[in-house]
């Protein structure tokens, strides 16, 4: 998992250099990792209104299009105003994803007032409005172009990562030995997507196709055969023992216990400990 993790690292720098939000994407437009995770102030107050959301994902669309035809990094600005920039991924040839970087605004004296006045009709709060605005990256040309060049040599490490290119069938075996082997630790299945650089859907129904059963109710079943072994071979407490096998809560796993076994962990110990070895 080194690797997955120095991408991510890699993401991480790259905007504590920039102030840029850093996104991977699939060749199906999906966004599969990110940092930060969350859109900044203004995306996201844009994103809520309907129109600002298919204006964004309508230029995010034509981005990914020309990327793919030109097949070499483009900047654009978005209907905003807003810098952005696309570089493709590849694997052996084949394109398998995106890098994206953005957004910024050139610096100058009316720096905001695109944006502004092009948000304003989506947005009920002005005063709201120009927060965020103020909150978005003010870079000067040349910085740009430089932070530009930096997010190429990015998208060309990506491009060398195993994580871009794990067929489906290999994709889930990493992700069910994973969960085999960290199933003590917090998981999701956002956790998940960020750690094997995957989109939600794909994965989740490909596990389900693969071991016919849900992500979810897999880690669910591993914590608690964890936990009947732990319950047999320790004299762990259920609290102690329900932390050891993920569980932030002894409630909640004694929930889960019982709706598995038909019985409490305790009974579940008493019955294995009177049981004829």
């Amino acid at each position: 998992m080194e690797q997955s993790l120095s991408i991510e690292r890699i993401l991480k720098e790259l905007y504590h250099i920039s102030g840029f939000r850093i996104c991977i994407y699939d060749t199906n437009f999906h966004e599969i990792a990110a940092y930060p995770h969350e859109l900044g102030c203004f995306c996201g107050l844009i994103q809520k209104h309907p129109e600002g959301m298919r204006l964004c994902v309508e230029h995010d669309t034509m981005a990914f299009g020309r990327v793919r035809e030109q097949e070499k990094l483009h900047i654009y600005k978005c209907h905003f105003g807003l810098y952005e920039a696309v570089a493709p991924l590849y694997s052996f040839g084949a394109l398998t994803g995106y890098l994206m970087m953005g957004q910024t605004l050139e610096a100058g004296p009316d720096a905001g007032r695109m944006p502004y006045e092009k948000a304003l009709p989506l947005v009920s709060d002005p005063a709201a409005l120009e927060e965020a605005i103020s909150r978005i990256p003010v870079r000067g040309q040349s910085t740009i172009d430089s932070l530009v060049t930096i997010m190429e040599v990015c998208a060309q490490y990506i491009t060398l990562s195993n994580r871009m290119n794990l067929s489906k069938n290999e994709l889930v075996s990493e992700v069910h030995r994973y969960i085999e082997k960290h199933y003590d630790q917090k998981l999701t299945i956002d956790d998940l997507c960020r750690q094997f650089f995957c989109s939600r859907a794909s994965l989740t129904r490909k596990f389900r196709e693969t071991y016919h059963i849900s992500i979810h109710d897999h880690i669910c079943k591993v914590r608690l055969e964890n936990g009947c072994r732990l319950l047999r071979t320790t004299t762990l407490s259920i609290g102690e023992i329900a932390f050891s096998c993920g569980y932030g809560d002894q409630n909640y796993f004694t929930r889960a216990f019982c709706r598995t076994y038909g019985m409490t962990p305790m009974q579940y110990r008493k019955k294995e400990t009177l049981s004829p070895i």
